[in-house]
């Protein structure tokens, strides 16, 4: 009986994270640049939260809205563009979704790299990082130039590269998202 119970739970918890990890989509960089309109590599200069209701729900939720300050690797042009996530702490209240970035990738002052898109539905918010945590990458200074640091397997930026590298990447990436309209 006791056994019966402990494999139901079992099989319970099997199908939430099945759930759970089909939700998240694997980006390599080819996929991250098809899916963006921009890739700002820059300073975070500000970083504030707000409320938005979200078309899926009437009660507000808190946004992360970050602005970088830099160039738009799309483009070449220099751009400060404000982009949010969902979640943070705002008067005293926080939400959480598995999907925010840790506040070490964001703080202002720091050097990153982040995908951006245009989004429709999150009330307020008209820009969003893309793919939370996916979507934004810090970058350091090395004696042999900046590198970008990458997170892993199913990343857009998968390994540690250098920001020259990273640029050709991203052209070559916007010429097959180009061939592909």
């Amino acid at each position: 009986m006791k056994l019966s119970r402990i494999l139901a739970s079992f099989a319970a918890v099997i199908a939430l994270v099945g759930t759970t990890v089909a939700c998240i989509e694997a980006l390599d960089l080819n996929k991250m640049v098809s899916k963006t309109d921009a890739c700002i590599r820059g300073t975070v200069t500000n970083v504030h939260t707000g409320l938005s209701v979200v078309n899926d729900t009437t009660e507000p939720r808190i946004f992360t809205f970050v602005t970088i300050e830099g160039e738009n690797l799309y483009t070449g042009k220099t751009e400060t563009m404000e982009m949010a996530f969902m979640g943070g702490t705002h008067q005293g209240v926080t939400q959480t979704f598995t999907t925010m970035p840790a506040a070490a990738d964001y703080r202002v002052g720091n050097k990153v790299v982040a995908f951006s898109s245009k989004v429709e539905g999150w009330g307020t918010v008209d820009r969003c990082l893309y793919a939370g945590y996916g979507g934004i990458y810090r970058e350091i200074s090395t004696p042999k130039g900046d590198v970008v640091l990458g997170r892993g397997a199913d990343f857009a930026i998968e390994h540690n590269i250098k920001l020259s590298d990273l640029k050709v990447n991203i052209s070559k990436a916007l010429e097959a998202k180009k061939a592909q309209k």
